[in-house]
């Protein structure tokens, strides 16, 4: 079902808006979150230093070790202070969970291929791949409008 949205724009009206709802759906709880976290900025740190990275620059995301690494375009990687469950929160939409260990930027991805074993191979744009976990082949699907 489609819902219909309608959008009133009046200059005299304050900031704030009201949205009256039939459902809290999952999508749109990830709208709410996407425009609650719009301002976010990823610090990450690399030899005892602290930087703001750009998130189109971020190919993966993954958790080893107790630790969380952004492996980043020109193959730098850097680390967070953030679980991947709460950068699954604050990330722009485009980052796609594939796993439990795992987050990437789909607008890096070259292609992908259906394995034997229900996993799907992701190849990215700059140079490399990884595995889906079959838990998450359902998200890669509907993202992707498979």
């Amino acid at each position: 079902m489609l819902m219909k949205i309608t959008i009133n724009i009046d200059k005299n009206a304050e900031e704030t808006g009201d949205f009256t709802l039939h459902e809290l759906t999952d999508d749109l709880q990830k709208i709410i979150s996407q425009l609650q976290n719009q301002n976010f900025k990823l610090i990450a740190s690399k030899n005892e230093q602290k930087y703001q990275l750009d998130f189109d620059k971020i190919t993966s995301i993954y958790a080893q070790n107790k630790k969380v690494y952004l492996h980043m375009d020109d193959q730098q990687e850097f680390t967070v202070a953030y679980s991947l469950s709460a950068l699954t929160e604050k990330l722009p939409p485009h980052f796609l969970r594939i796993s439990a260990s795992e987050i990437v930027n789909a607008n890096k991805i070259s292609h992908f291929e259906f394995t034997f074993g229900g996993k799907i191979k992701i190849f990215f744009t700059t140079t490399g791949y990884t595995y889906s976990s079959r838990s998450y082949l359902k998200n890669i699907k509907e993202y992707f409008g498979l």
